[in-house]
């Protein structure tokens, strides 16, 4: 390696450990501010209310806004009763308050190693729960009958106005890639009265959601419906363009589901619906939207058996609802909404098969064709081949393959461009008091030579899309979890072997490794003419750094394999005779 080279490693280093440290002190000033504020907030509340009065449901502010959930409303004296009701996946507990799923227990997955996968493990609002404005009065007592040999479990209750709600949530009794993971939710809404009975818009709860381990991204966690934005935790504190939001509340026609996600599993509730726009026994879509933050508190984090940093922090929670549309029944008659709750892991091979487009909760974004065609190669893959390091190296020399042709091209210019290098030099000193004659001289030298400047860098911005579709690939692909390479113990993690003491930085080997090997590829290719273009490729392995160094080891497998390749096809076509710079001939003139 040059003397560049080195510098450039160097720098790399000395800049990806000056922004650890910097971001983790402003971390830390961030806890300690809204732990702060949240405890003078706390204490002026106490010192406002009455002795014994409760606190006041969708009050907001504005240092308390994303601190807890609301209260539940609920009499102490009704015991709260838990069913059971298991499938060969998952075991869901249902609750008699709020009539609902309280806890969904995922039996093919785990958490921390040797850890149960809890859903809605730290919320206190029960998936499928019914209440009149979202977040309160969820936890109303109903009475429950359990149906073992059916598979399901009805909850009821009857109101002051005679509206009895009446809840069967039913378990698939077999199970294959399109019910595993699915509850199928009927609600009965019966005018017991004598009079008509208008039943206002009420919300469905879709439960919480946070994050598995502390080193997963918090922006990964949050809320999303169709047709809207994923709406992450973090975006809740607002930012440079947006103010801090204790919940968010929107209103949209024909939303045909809704959900809550971390980066791998999710919670999502579908309305079944046959004849859109009718309230009648085929159903209505849902007509609004609800979130809102909470965090879980370090101690009961630790308590649950995840590991934490040591410090007291709050990992940041969303709980969700979708609105359904007000109607009117009148006296004696029913109507049924069905719903089909998917509540599992955030995978893409099962979302796609359900109905109404909540594979969308993926929220692959602007690359979402290429990361779903990586992942479904991915997959295949894996059954092929059995490991999905494998699958990601194997996936990674094909498309290298693919694009050898494009990168002998690009070699082969950049190499005329090294040829140009004398030329162009005579031409900067020239007219070095003169930029915009020497700009001039340079592009017609270009032109006269047959050179395309930015032939060199095509197959880098093909990689582009490539390398942001396994980003946000990668960084959701639940299949990863757990699986090890060498020294990689999962996949889907950062691969950190050890921790810097006293600040407690982790050092993640295939990131550095990742960015040596850029460093390699860089020293091996042929220098371009242009300055600006190979300042640019310098700054190249510190970008990919920051992307890689505290994402899933999977992303920097797959660059650090493309890198290999790359020098080893530069190795392959180095004795290649050099290309021979000289003017196209003049096209002939018609005669």
């Amino acid at each position: 390696m040059d003397r560049k080279g080195i510098i450039a490693v160097a720098l790399s280093i000395i800049t990806l450990v000056l922004w650890m440290h910097f971001n983790n002190v402003e971390m830390k000033k961030i806890a300690a501010t809204r732990a702060e504020a949240e405890a003078i907030a706390a204490e002026q509340a106490a010192k406002d209310a009455p002795v014994g009065a409760p606190a006041t449901p969708g009050t907001e502010s504005p240092t308390t806004a994303t601190t807890a959930t609301p209260a539940p409303v609920t009499d102490p004296a009704i015991a709260e009763q838990v069913e059971v009701l298991p499938s060969t996946s998952v075991d869901y507990s249902f609750s008699n308050l709020g009539g609902g799923i309280s806890r969904v227990l995922l039996k093919k997955h785990e958490a921390e190693r040797g850890t149960k996968m809890w859903l809605n493990e730290f919320g206190s609002i029960p998936i499928g729960a019914i209440s009149e404005a979202a977040g309160e009065g969820i936890k109303v007592p109903f009475s429950a009958k359990l149906e073992v040999a059916s598979g399901a479990i009805v909850f009821d209750r009857t109101d002051a106005k005679q509206l009895q709600l009446t809840k069967r949530f039913t378990v698939p009794q077999i199970e294959d890639l399109k019910t595993d993971y699915i509850v199928q939710l009927d609600v009965t809404f019966t005018n017991r009265g004598a009079q008509p009975l208008t039943v206002p818009a009420y919300f469905v709860h879709t439960g919480s959601a946070v994050a598995v381990h502390q080193s997963d991204l918090p922006n990964y966690t949050g809320f999303k419906w169709f047709g809207g934005k994923f709406v992450d935790a973090p975006s809740f504190d607002g930012g440079w363009f947006s103010k801090a939001k204790s919940f968010i509340a929107e209103s949209h026609p024909n939303i045909s589901w809704a959900g809550v996600a971390n980066q791998y599993f999710t919670t999502v509730i579908s309305p079944q619906v046959e004849s859109p726009g009718t309230p009648t026994q085929s159903g209505q879509y849902g007509a609004s939207v609800w979130a809102k933050r909470f965090d879980v508190p370090d101690p009961i984090w630790k308590e649950a058996g995840r590991t934490s940093s040591g410090e007291n922090v709050k990992h940041p929670a969303v709980d969700g609802a979708l609105g359904m549309p007000a109607f009117t029944l009148e006296p004696g008659k029913s109507l049924t909404q069905k719903f089909q709750i998917y509540a599992g892991p955030r995978e893409y091979g099962r979302l796609r098969l359900l109905p109404n487009g909540e594979a969308e909760i993926m929220d692959f974004g602007m690359f979402g064709i290429v990361s779903k065609t990586l992942l479904n190669s991915m997959n295949w893959l894996h059954g092929k081949l059995g490991t999905y390091a494998a699958a990601i190296i194997v996936l990674t020399l094909i498309i290298k393959t693919m694009l050898w042709p494009l990168q002998n091209k690009a070699t082969n210019s950049m190499k005329r461009m090294q040829l140009l290098q004398p030329k162009m030099t005579e031409l900067r000193e020239k007219y070095k008091d003169d930029p915009t004659r020497m700009n001039t001289e340079v592009m017609k030298l270009y032109k006269d030579y047959g050179v395309n400047p930015l032939s060199g860098c095509l197959p880098m911005l093909i990689q582009i899309p490539i390398f942001f579709g396994f980003y946000n690939m990668l960084g959701k692909a639940v299949e990863l979890r757990n699986s090890k390479f060498l020294w990689v113990q999962d996949l889907s993690q950062p691969d950190t072997i050890w921790h810097f003491p006293s600040v407690g930085w982790p050092l993640n080997v295939l990131p550095l490794l990742m960015a040596a090997t850029m460093l390699w590829q860089m020293a091996l290719s042929p220098k371009s003419g242009d300055p600006m273009q190979q300042r640019i490729f310098m700054f190249m392995p510190l970008i990919f750094i920051a992307f890689c160094y505290n994402f899933a080891s999977a992303l920097a497998l797959y660059w650090t394999v493309q890198n290999l390749f790359s020098v080893v096809q530069l190795y392959a076509t180095r004795n290649q005779a050099p290309p021979i710079l000289e003017k196209p001939a003049a096209p002939r003139k018609k005669k």
